[in-house]
């Protein structure tokens, strides 16, 4: 089962224009400039600021689940296409995230991941969704999403440059940088 978005930041929120500006920049330095995987990208950062959506997949005794190997192992269970899709979009999607912001966390702890590992589940989890995707406008943007996985990955690490830089945080706040 997996839990619809909750807590949805409205379209016009400044949140979004913030993200918005600083996934052109980091995507900029790899000459990435696809509007569609950029608004992609956006929307995902948008989506996560409320940490309850990064861990929407629930198992049948309605436990959620944090890890991406119980996520997995959850999607290969028999269910609804539109589930099994929905579900390997939320572990590419949780994938990208973690390893564009917080790579440090993978390696850290007594569930150390392989970054590689991760990049791979996240690229196999982004073609499944475009092979099952009926669109060709979405599932255009989760092959790109699967292609170039690794780019994104950097301008996300771009981005995380950008909201921990102390010069970055005081030019947004004395100059209303957004």
């Amino acid at each position: 089962m997996i839990e619809k978005t909750r807590l949805e930041i409205p379209a016009d929120h400044p949140i979004r224009g913030f993200f918005k500006r600083l996934t052109e920049r980091g995507m900029g330095h790899l000459n990435l400039h696809d509007s569609d995987t950029i608004q992609y990208i956006t929307n995902l950062l948008t989506e996560f600021v409320q940490i309850e959506n990064m861990y929407r997949i629930k198992d049948e005794s309605g436990r959620r689940l944090q890890y991406v190997f119980e996520m997995l192992t959850h999607a290969s269970n028999e269910m609804s296409p539109t589930l099994r899709r929905d579900c390997y979009k939320h572990v590419g999607d949780l994938t990208l995230f973690n390893l564009g912001l917080f790579p440090e966390n993978l390696t850290y702890g007594h569930r150390s991941v392989s970054p590689d590992y991760y990049a791979q589940t996240g690229r196999r989890s982004y073609t499944i969704v475009a092979e099952m995707d009926s669109s060709p406008r979405t599932g255009t943007v989760y092959r790109k999403l699967s292609e170039q996985f690794e780019q994104c990955v950097i301008g996300l690490n771009w981005v995380k440059v950008y909201i921990n830089d102390p010069f970055y945080q005081y030019m947004f706040r004395e100059f209303d940088v957004t």
